[in-house]
């Protein structure tokens, strides 16, 4: 899949690629939909994916590696 052409291209390059945005992305909306607040203010006409992409692009979300035993 070509990233170069969508609007998230950015974020996704910052969490290190497509499966780990739409991992965040899902993870982070399931929270939302369960009653946690939004990180940053919400903007007038804003869907759920672009806040997320907000929290993820001020630093606020991040994924972590998965620990080695």
């Amino acid at each position: 899949m070509s990233l170069t052409n969508t609007q998230y291209a950015e974020t996704i390059a910052q969490v290190g690629g497509y499966y780990s945005f739409v991992t965040l992305v899902m993870r982070r909306m399931k929270e939302l939909h369960n009653g946690k607040m939004p990180m940053v203010e919400p903007l007038p006409h804003e869907d759920e994916v672009d806040l997320i992409v907000r929290e993820i692009n001020q630093g606020l979300l991040n994924i972590q590696p998965a620990s080695v035993a």
